[in-house]
């Protein structure tokens, strides 16, 4: 008998869904269980942050730069763009 951590829920799906939640598991190198678990704790306790990473965000911060920030995205004292001109062939190094 398998060495298991926690508890056994059944529940009845399309066998449709199973075997997309199967493929989706195996595409990500899990097993079906594996899969189904991270599914539930991604929808009880939201979406986990890559390893390594710090969320230092409190729950009523307002939303990133990004989405509230139009196109150019430049600063009040940013100077403006200016292209150089075309190198010559002999100043490449």
């Amino acid at each position: 008998m398998a060495n298991r951590k926690g508890v056994f829920i059944g529940a009845y799906v399309p066998n449709e869904l199973k075997e997309s939640l199967r493929r989706r598991a195996a595409a990500e190198h899990r097993t079906l269980s594996q899969e189904i678990t991270r599914i539930l704790t991604e929808a009880i306790h939201g979406r986990n942050l890559p390893a390594g990473s710090i969320d230092r965000r409190t729950p009523n911060s307002a939303t990133r730069r990004r989405a509230t920030d139009p196109f150019p995205r430049r600063r009040r004292d940013d100077l403006p763009y200016a292209p150089t001109e075309a190198k010559r062939d002999d100043d490449r190094s």
